[in-house]
């Protein structure tokens, strides 16, 4: 009986050796092929550009007001935003090229003298396009002469979308070239794609624009009279797989 004990412990001890034993080699096996096949990879990533006509003005509005009571606030803050939707309509921006926030107000707490002061403020953001650059310069001179003194414009285009695409097709062409020529440098074939992800993004530069910059301004020739254009980046990232 102690000697068919011994036995079954003896085997049991040997069985537990080999289970270890081949867990062991089956771990280091697909560890070693994770780290080759992502050595068999050639990752490119790239960016290209293209500039489109700036035919658009995107105008950036801020409404607000500031006083000792919220209806007060409220109260000069809807008079403000009258003033600018009638100055909208005056320039005829219609109505699809205006976007706007709701109002925001918040209270704030200053200290005059140790004499602590509150007032609540307002907040409201408003956005117009247009395409007539000739009243740029109008709108921001009426903005300042009714009390406005928060606005800023940048170029945009009616174009963006058709330079995406081809900043989009010259990024991954030459994704396709600079992998093909490191893959013949490096005396191995080029695969098939493996994956692919890419970003877009727009280069704006806005023109901030202030009270007494215009007033002071004089009515010869304006930097209006010059073409712009605005730049659409693509940046793609690919990952080419290395043939055996």
């Amino acid at each position: 009986m102690k000697r068919t004990k011994h036995l079954l412990s003896k085997t049991t001890l040997i069985l537990s050796s080999i289970f270890l034993l081949f867990s062991s080699i089956n771990c280091s096996t697909t560890a070693q092929s994770f780290v080759e096949s992502q050595q068999r990879i050639i990752s490119i990533n790239m960016s290209a550009t293209e500039l489109v006509p700036a035919d658009l003005i995107i105008f950036n509005i801020n409404i607000n007001a500031e006083e000792k009571t919220s209806e007060a606030a409220y109260n000069t803050h809807k008079k403000r935003e009258t003033v600018l939707a009638s100055l909208l309509q005056e320039f005829d921006i219609k109505e699809e090229e205006i976007n706007f926030q709701p109002i925001r107000m918040s209270k704030r707490t200053n200290y005059n003298n140790r004499q602590e002061v509150n007032t609540v403020q307002t907040n409201q953001q408003v956005s117009v396009s247009f395409s007539e650059f000739e009243i740029y310069e109008k709108i921001q001179v009426a903005l300042i002469n009714n009390g406005f003194d928060s606005f800023s414009g940048n170029f945009s285009s009616s174009q963006i979308e058709e330079g995406k695409d081809k900043a989009l097709i010259s990024a991954i062409q030459k994704a396709k070239e600079r992998a093909a020529f490191i893959a013949e440098q490096s005396g191995v074939k080029l695969g098939q794609i493996k994956n692919i992800s890419y970003s877009e993004h727009q280069i704006n530069r806005p023109q901030m624009v202030r009270a007494e910059a215009m007033m002071a301004k004089d009515s010869g020739a304006s930097m209006m009279d010059f073409s712009q254009t605005v730049s659409v980046t693509s940046n793609i990232s690919i990952n080419f797989e290395i043939s055996n």
